[in-house]
């Protein structure tokens, strides 16, 4: 399915996310991350807290700013790992990005996450096989003897705690929609 990117509004894809539950038993959250890091296939797959994302059109917003901030060359960070999870927290500060939507002690879910590869042009969406990546996510939580849990992001009181995004304490809408305006605060904060 090719989407151009004006009509993620309209119909947006399954975004290369998995939920996993993490072992704690086996592994301390650095530990977790350290192992991760040594077995992941490259630098374009990576791990965020379970409450950062929100949706699968919070994501493909999330990479689409990212790649274009590599396709301007405005980049702030040399990895595409660091650079998602910087603005999908809403900050220009790689340590303040980390200790929002990276894992901490008390995480005992994460998401897995494939940030694919732009096309040329960035009009569309690049397709995302899920079998393809599945596969690949499987394998991952396999060697890091962790569980894939069946369930996609959602938006959540503790996301928008997490990510330091302001809203109303009675505000019963907690949606996409603010964490989707958040990304733009990566460039001001």
């Amino acid at each position: 399915m090719v989407i151009i990117a004006g009509d993620m509004e309209k119909r947006t894809p399954w975004y290369p996310c998995w939920g996993i539950k993490i072992n704690l038993e086996e592994f301390s959250i650095s530990n977790f991350v350290t192992k991760f890091l040594e077995i992941r296939p490259n630098n374009r797959w990576l791990l965020i807290s379970k409450d950062a994302a929100a949706s699968e059109r919070h994501l493909w917003h999330v990479w689409f700013a990212m790649e274009q901030q590599y396709l301007l060359k405005s980049a702030l960070s040399k990895n595409v790992d660091a650079e998602f999870i910087r603005i999908i927290s809403g900050t220009n500060q790689l340590k303040t990005a980390f200790s929002r939507a990276g894992l901490n002690e008390n995480d005992t879910e994460a998401w897995l996450i494939y940030l694919p590869i732009a096309e040329p042009n960035m009009e569309l969406l690049p397709e995302t096989p899920i079998v393809e990546f599945t596969e690949k996510a499987q394998k991952i939580t396999y060697l890091m003897n962790s569980s894939i849990i069946t369930e996609r992001p959602r938006p959540s009181k503790n996301g928008l705690e997490r990510l330091g995004i302001k809203y109303g304490e009675h505000d019963t809408s907690i949606n996409e929609d603010l964490f989707i305006s958040h990304i733009a605060r990566s460039s001001f904060s």
